[in-house]
């Protein structure tokens, strides 16, 4: 019986690999949207709870300067993450070479304002941060789209630069960043 229970299951499975490939190329391009559709809906599900927890993390691709000059980088060492009433600033390079031990430079700082603003319509977020260190106060705007795949966060501080973070914003549980 054993035998014959796995001789049944070993049909369904080639059976159902007959009904799929018996799919034409416009029904698999519609399933393949649909699993982008709810892939997207989870992620903005999960975001929207980051975002209101203040537990989320910025992971950059690209940093740009406030003349627009920009640079590809890692996003596992290029951040700024939030937690609670923390926020954390990280620019690093591969080389290793730094006061942080990444190649760049790390500041922890207080939230001292939080605001968030979401059009309901598009899904969008815009987030206001000031921040407070002991190397003085920063203040972060970002705009992300519904599912946090694009977001863009500029810093600016007590001197008169910018640095422009642009990637992909996460819950800080699914973040891949080094502190």
């Amino acid at each position: 019986t054993i035998l014959f229970t796995l001789l049944l299951s070993f049909s369904m499975v080639l059976l159902a690999q007959e009904e799929e490939t018996k799919l034409t190329r416009k029904e698999k391009r519609e399933i393949k949207k649909q699993e982008q559709k709810e892939f997207e809906k989870t992620l903005a599900t999960a975001l929207a709870v980051g975002i209101d927890s203040q537990k989320w993390v910025l992971e950059a691709n690209t940093l740009s300067n406030k003349r627009g000059s920009s640079v590809p980088v890692n996003s596992t060492l290029n951040f700024i993450a939030l937690e609670g009433d923390e926020a954390f600033i990280q620019l690093g390079s591969n080389s290793g070479l730094g006061a942080n031990g990444v190649g760049g430079v790390s500041v922890r700082a207080r939230v001292t304002k939080y605001e968030v603003k979401k059009n309901e319509k598009k899904g969008t977020y815009y987030l206001q941060i000031y921040t407070s260190s002991a190397i003085g106060s920063f203040d972060i705007r970002m705009d992300c789209n519904a599912s946090g795949q694009i977001a863009t966060a500029t810093i600016s501080g007590n001197t008169s630069s910018k640095v422009t973070y642009s990637g992909q914003l996460v819950p800080l549980g699914m973040s891949t960043v080094y502190k």
